[in-house]
């Protein structure tokens, strides 16, 4: 018969028949020792009786009588040394002594016989020798005190008095020493006994205990036994290999058996409950929880598995393909996050479709999405809308290029998401195994690059990685924490791009331009380093800095009694939309805010598109300064129209996108004319921008553009420059 067997036929029918054997063994020790005690304590009190009846005696009796004896003795010595000295010197005061002694002898043998009844005889037959002892002799002393005998009469009468008194000595010491005796065998019998009743307690002490401890240690063992192998079990699961199956064998039927079987009972749920949530544990790790596809951890150890594999196939490769969606956040914005958790879910739906239709390995075989076979495509999802795939057995780039388009395809079909349709593209980096990398990390790294690489030509395509890619994003990383660093160390400065009236070519302004300077990557223009900056948010200290620059320059050409010129400079779109922005203008200027009116914002259009509201609220806060504003970069990219009409703008700055074709081309000419017809609609100036030669300024001055600027006029010049261009040109016409 199994454990198990066992262990249910325990449980159904044998715990109800527990016979409490320990209970029974706990209270014999209890029983066994309360018997011990009374026995105990029946001896003690039966030898304490015996003991006290024999001190009694001791006390009432023998230590009486014997004073009573000893006393007698002493004073019939007394009265036989009386009777002589009375006899020999007769006085009469000694034989009056003598009468009292006598009675006192009297009294002691009297008291005697009263306490020892025994010696009522011998007590009485002392008696009686003693008055006729002592009659003689009183009388005898008598008569010779009074002259009645004469001395050498009494000698027969004497002696015969003598042998009476040595009679009654004797027959005294007699009585005393039997009392002495008697005495001292009572004093004896109550040691004995005292004795007796001390061994007798301390053999059923020593009994009891014995047999206590042979019922303790058998019970001990019993319950211990049991005890150590539920520690056993306990020690194994904690600080072991956490192995649940031992089991505490059932046997007997008392409680201990019962408490295995509990014990057992609990190990084994404790088994099942572990087993379940080590399980899901396990799936909580290595699974996405909205979509059930591998995560990264997972995806990592699928493709190391699948690099192994590989590498003992010649000729084969693998895929890793990074999957970013496009336009999934105003999908996720519009509808909601629960929305977006769904478009997600069929995405991934979608994929694992898609990559199963393109797998020659294991396509007639069950798959699971969430525990993939070596062999087969790997699904992931990294976080948001981000994936990975895994795609093995192929044979280059052609294959991979035609699966990622199967994907992408598959990808951009419709979603009805939440009853409604929506659509979402997919960026895919690809990464081959071994040529690009062979590292799996390296791998993941490289397709995240080649993602991006997707990314910045429009999306919604597929990069294969390039080397060139990991060198532009190490630089990018350098120039990314150098940026960091640019205002602490100094490294940053202006140039200014001089601004002349088309009409007469008077100066009448200067666009600040930002320049880098690192020690050691050379110098960088603003298109080179701003997008890390508005990447690493470090791009709106840049602009406060260019404001404090311009502002401090301006305070420069005011104590040189200069003219005042205006001064351009550009906002990103982020301090466009910066929260406050008026307040921190005001904060930068300071003590010098008459300068301000001479400062015109350039702001892009683009700048203002994703955040009109804001954008607008921070050009009426800054008109409301005296600040001019300008829209940079006009006709290129997005027009927006819209802040024209809702905003109070001062200038428009054509780019020079625009401008560089019309001296050849007629459609150019229009576009350019139609601006600037459009601002002067609007009672808005308008700038040129990229003014090369002499026709391009000839075409917008006849057009009507106000202002120019562009390397016809000048080119971009240190405040040095710009400088002493001021102090020796008060009127200045076009550079040279």
């Amino acid at each position: 018969m199994s454990k198990d067997t066992k262990s249910n036929n325990y449980a159904a029918g044998d715990r109800r028949k527990t016979r409490h054997t320990l209970r029974w063994q706990i209270l014999s020790i209890a029983a066994v020792g309360t018997l011990g005690f009374f026995v105990f304590l029946i001896v003690i009190l039966g030898d304490s009786k015996d003991n006290a009846d024999l001190l009694k005696e001791i006390r009432d009796t023998r230590y009486p009588v014997q004073e009573n004896l000893l006393a007698a003795l002493n004073g019939l010595e007394t009265i036989d040394s009386n009777l002589e000295h009375a006899f020999i010197s007769s006085n009469n005061a000694l034989l009056d002594h003598s009468m009292l002694l006598a009675a006192q002898f009297r009294g002691h043998l009297h008291r005697a016989m009263i306490i020892e009844k025994q010696y009522h005889e011998q007590i009485n037959d002392i008696l009686g020798q003693f008055d006729e002892y002592f009659s003689s002799s009183h009388a005898l002393a008598q008569a010779i005190i009074s002259d009645q005998t004469e001395f050498a009469d009494s000698t027969s009468h004497k002696q015969r008095n003598a042998r009476s008194f040595n009679s009654l000595l004797t027959a005294l010491g007699d009585l005393q020493t039997l009392q002495s005796e008697a005495l001292v065998n009572s004093v004896d019998a109550a040691t004995q006994r005292a004795s007796d009743s001390l061994r007798v307690g301390l053999t059923t002490g020593l009994l009891t205990a014995i047999l206590l401890f042979m019922i303790a240690l058998f019970t001990t063992r019993s319950i211990l036994q049991r005890i150590n192998n539920m520690v056993s079990s306990l020690r194994q699961i904690a600080v072991g290999n956490g192995d649940m199956s031992k089991r505490i064998p059932l046997t007997g039927s008392d409680e201990m058996t019962e408490l295995a079987f509990w014990f057992n009972t609990f190990i084994e749920k404790l088994q099942r409950v572990t087993e379940a949530s080590t399980a899901e544990v396990k799936r909580l790790a290595f699974t996405d929880t909205l979509t059930n596809l591998p995560n990264r951890r997972m995806f990592l150890q699928c493709l190391n598995k699948e690099i192994e594999r590989t590498q003992q196939r010649p000729n084969s490769a693998i895929a890793v393909m990074f999957l970013d969606l496009d336009n999934f956040k105003p999908v996720n914005d519009q509808l909601g996050h629960d929305a977006g958790d769904e478009l997600l879910r069929a995405v991934s739906q979608r994929l694992v479709h898609t990559v199963r239709e393109t797998d020659t390995v294991s396509s007639t075989t069950p798959y699971d999405s969430g525990n993939p076979q070596p062999g087969e495509p790997v699904v992931a999802r990294l976080a948001g809308d981000e994936f990975m795939l895994i795609i093995t057995d192929i044979n280059g780039e052609e294959q991979a290029a035609k699966i990622a388009e199967r994907i992408r395809k598959a990808v951009m079909k419709p979603y009805i998401i939440s009853g409604m349709e929506c659509s979402v593209g997919v960026s895919i980096g690809i990464c081959l195994y071994p040529e690009g990398s062979q590292d799996a990390e390296d791998l993941v790294i490289c397709a995240d690059m080649a993602m991006y690489e997707a990314k910045n030509h429009g999306k919604n395509t597929y990069r294969f990685f390039d080397p060139q890619l990991r060198k532009a994003s190490e630089v990018k990383v350098l120039l990314d924490n150098a940026i960091r660093n640019a205002i602490p160390n100094s490294e940053l400065h202006l140039l200014f791009q001089p601004q002349f009236r088309l009409e007469d070519g008077e100066l009448v302004g200067a666009e600040a331009l930002l320049r880098w300077d690192h020690p050691e990557l050379g110098t960088f223009a603003p298109d080179d380093f701003i997008r890390q900056a508005e990447a690493n948010g470090k791009i709106c200290e840049l602009d406060d800095w260019v404001l404090e620059a311009v502002i401090d320059q301006m305070k420069v050409w005011e104590d040189m009694n200069l003219k005042p010129l205006q001064v351009a400079l550009n906002f990103s779109a982020a301090q466009a939309s910066r929260p406050s922005l008026a307040l921190a203008v005001e904060r930068i200027a300071g003590n010098k805010k008459r300068f301000l009116q001479k400062l015109e914002i350039e702001i892009t259009e683009t700048s203002a598109i994703d955040n009109i509201a804001v954008v607008e609220t921070n050009i009426n806060a800054l008109k409301e300064m005296n600040i001019k504003i300008a829209m940079d970069d006009f006709g290129s990219g997005h027009s927006s129209l819209t802040l024209l009409t809702r905003c109070e703008i001062d200038t428009l700055k054509i780019d020079k996108a625009v401008t560089s074709e019309i001296k050849f081309d007629e459609k150019s000419r229009k576009v350019v004319k139609a601006i600037i017809d459009l601002a002067s609609e609007l009672k808005v100036n308008t700038i040129a921008e990229g003014i090369e030669d002499e026709a391009q300024s000839k075409i917008l001055a006849e057009m009507n553009c106000h202002i120019g600027q562009g390397y016809y006029y000048s080119k971009p010049l240190t405040a040095a420059e710009l400088t002493r261009y001021l102090v020796n040109n008060t009127n200045i016409n076009k550079a040279a």
